[in-house]
């Protein structure tokens, strides 16, 4: 009797698998407001076709396919829309649009980070608090920090000139850039530079994060439900991990106590400086680096808000998330122009106007009154520690064939791979 109750039970389970799996499909397919909007059959019934895309690590090459048969308009999720047009970019994330539950993941302890801010009202208040050290006017006075960061890479990529020694760039890249920012941050630079290594497994630690946070952003509302288990508190940073985030958490709280006791004593300093000027093709290859490869080729959906929006002759109910995705939007040929696969800056210096355009509609660092609070930062490293790199080495790629590895994990992207040999450029007189 016991077996024939326990077979009983997995029957009646599974028909009710089956009827809430049937429901699913026939209610989103057929009854559901935005069933009037192509895309993929099992992107519209469960949200894990997404995530298993984003796993997959294919995400923006499927959307790319699928945007060329259905048209700028998909549906990705049950509940989510995904546009390619760069034009409908001040429609979608304009002052008042509220971020979805899509961000519930984006927060590294308990606090709420001004990224994953739903309510935009909220985000507004904070950020006005947050934003007044990354204004333009405050990031031109760090240029001398910056420098003095510069000169200290140089210096240490000049043991590979002086040996002949090859050297993976890639992550060279990245200690120069968490160096600064740490000591932006918090007034003191973190070390990767110095020691030219991944200090304390911080880098590789936000690496394995990734893919984790691609899938519980994509698998809401099961996350909500995770966090409210004992399983929450592995999602949750704390000082006491040993490596990745719980590493910089101490590091912050140890440096934080300084810059308290710096006040007290008066030993802060300012810093001025202007920022230099750049060559126009220069600056050209800058920019049409970051179309093409942008740091988050990944999702930033909003809710359509009071009375919902129009796309195409379609109306998008109130509350539905809609979305861009950098990836796609720089490879719209209405606003980038031909060629949109290629790397060809050319495009950035051929009408003043049209580069007003382009950059009007530039998601690298993502778009309206969210847009990423380092991106001044971000834009004078780019146009500062590159240029010296070039103008005092003569790099050359060992693998031509395969130069380096762009890979994208959870939504943000990185560079491996990146072997290159390097000389000293001659002085000129």
């Amino acid at each position: 009797m016991a077996v024939l109750s326990l077979t009983n039970g997995f029957l009646l389970f599974l028909a009710y698998v089956v009827w809430k799996l049937a429901y699913q499909i026939v209610y989103y397919r057929v009854f559901h407001p935005l069933s009037v909007f192509p895309g993929p059959f099992w992107g519209s019934v469960t949200r894990l076709w997404i995530t298993y895309h984003n796993v997959k690590e294919d995400e923006c090459q499927v959307f790319q396919g699928l945007h060329e048969k259905y048209g700028p308009v998909i549906r990705i999720t049950p509940t989510m829309l995904l546009v390619s047009d760069a034009k409908k970019l001040p429609e979608i994330y304009h002052r008042n649009a509220n971020k979805s539950q899509h961000y519930i993941t984006g927060s590294f302890g308990k606090t709420e980070s001004l990224f994953n801010m739903q309510d935009h009202a909220v985000h507004a208040r904070f950020r006005k608090i947050a934003a007044a050290p990354y204004s333009f006017s405050n990031i031109r006075k760090m240029e001398p920090l910056l420098d003095r960061h510069i000169e200290r890479w140089v210096r240490k990529l000049d043991d590979f000139a002086r040996t002949d020694a090859r050297v993976d760039f890639a992550p060279w890249a990245v200690y120069l850039v968490y160096d600064i920012v740490s000591e932006v941050g918090f007034g003191e630079p973190f070390g990767f530079i110095e020691q030219g290594k991944d200090v304390e497994g911080l880098i590789q630690g936000f690496h394995d994060g990734l893919v984790p946070f691609g899938i519980l952003a994509r698998c809401y509302p099961f996350t909500n439900w995770v966090k409210s288990t004992f399983l929450g508190k592995y999602l949750v940073a704390s000082p006491e991990q040993q490596s990745g985030i719980g590493t910089l958490m101490r590091f912050r709280d140890r440096l934080i106590a300084q810059r308290f006791e710096d006040i007290e004593k008066g030993t802060t300093n300012g810093r001025y400086a202007e920022v230099q000027q750049h060559c126009p093709y220069y600056v050209a290859c800058i920019r049409e680096s970051m179309r093409l490869n942008p740091s988050a080729p990944n999702i930033f959906p909003r809710l359509a808000g009071k009375g919902g929006m129009e796309f195409y002759g379609k109306h998008v109910p109130e509350g539905t998330e809609v979305t861009c995705n950098p990836w796609l939007v720089h490879r719209d040929e209405n606003v980038y122009g031909p060629c949109v696969g290629e790397f060809r800056p050319e495009r950035w210096l051929e009408s003043e106007e049209k580069t007003k355009e382009m950059l009007k509609y530039s998601m690298a660092f993502g778009y309206g009154s969210r847009v990423c609070l380092g991106r001044d930062l971000a834009m004078m490293e780019l146009f500062k520690a590159p240029l010296q790199f070039f103008r005092t080495f003569k790099p050359e790629v060992i693998n031509k064939d395969l130069p380096g590895r762009y890979l994208v994990k959870g939504g943000v992207s990185f560079f491996q791979d990146m072997w290159i040999k390097i000389a000293r450029r001659p002085k000129v007189l």
